[in-house]
């Protein structure tokens, strides 16, 4: 924890050898191969989900790092989480758009040494500090709302099934399907990058891991290769969708009474929106697959 920001506990996860050593008062959460005696590793703090690593990759480090809140850190007002090369920052840094992913900036690695990644993982005073929101209907080869845009790239059985799940469970109430499905607005990463109240995050990923756990029960067929990831996809979008509900109802609250709804629509992105960056070792090309 960091003396200057009492109550915020800020974690990385990693499945790697860190490319970056974190600031103190930043906690690893180590994957997969990474995992070593003595340290915060997944088949310690959740060993049920240490199997299923491989389909659900970082989501499986955010259901960890709950467990590691739950049982170490009651103490906790903020959750901060990024991943050995993803971060949120407050400012933009680098201002270098990558290529393939254009909601996200590429970082060169030289830039974050000594202590600026502190400065740039430090949120301040912010309650949240979260991905800037990706609007699918002003990028022109994506179709309309999540459920359209989910079928074009992956099976969309899968997000079905999850909301399916997420409807049986009381994550998501029936009236609010349609507009799931349709929903412009994604915020990349969902709740699993960037800083939050720790009654948010945690209630929050709770819920998501509870419909994860049924999906991967009832069914238990792994998709192949880069589809492998589908629970974890569904989960960014069933987070982004109870983040995007949370902060445009508490900006409703504040907002609506004095402005116009066009302006409420904005409040919170003035207030919780900041910047993804994605670290690169060489040159403004990342390399970057989604779901990676």
């Amino acid at each position: 924890m960091s003396a200057s920001r009492p109550g915020l506990v800020y974690a990385c996860i990693t499945h790697v050898p860190l490319w970056l050593e974190p600031p103190p008062w930043v906690t690893t959460i180590r994957l997969g191969d990474a995992q070593r005696s003595g340290g915060l590793d997944l088949r310690e703090l959740a060993p049920e989900w240490e199997p299923h690593h491989p389909a659900l990759g970082g989501t499986a480090g955010s259901f960890a790092l709950r467990r590691y809140l739950l049982a170490q850190r009651p103490d906790a007002t903020r959750v901060g989480i990024c991943q050995y090369r993803k971060f949120v920052s407050r400012e933009r840094i680098s201002g270098v758009v990558d290529p393939k992913y254009r909601s996200m900036d590429v970082v060169p690695i030289a830039s974050l040494r000594g202590d600026a990644l502190g400065r740039h993982l430090d949120p301040g005073e912010r309650a949240f500090v979260v991905s800037a929101p990706l609007c699918f209907t002003r990028v022109p080869w994506y179709r309309r709302g999540y459920l359209k845009e989910y079928a074009r790239d992956h099976h969309v059985a899968d997000l079905l099934r999850f909301a399916a799940e997420a409807v049986e469970q009381g994550v998501l109430a029936e009236r609010e399907v349609e507009r799931f499905f349709a929903e412009d607005v994604i915020v990349p990463g969902g709740i699993e990058l960037g800083v939050y109240p720790a009654s948010f995050w945690i209630e929050g990923i709770g819920r998501i891991e509870s419909v994860v756990r049924a999906c991967v029960e009832r069914y238990p067929a792994a998709r192949d290769g880069h589809q492998k990831r589908a629970w974890s996809f569904c989960a960014e979008r069933l987070g982004s969708w109870l983040l995007l509900r949370h902060l445009r109802d508490e900006a409703a609250q504040g907002w609506l009474t004095r402005h116009s709804q066009l302006a409420n629509r904005h409040a919170w992105q003035r207030r919780a929106v900041g910047q993804l960056n994605l670290v690169a070792r060489e040159g403004i090309h990342s390399g970057y697959v989604a779901g990676s």
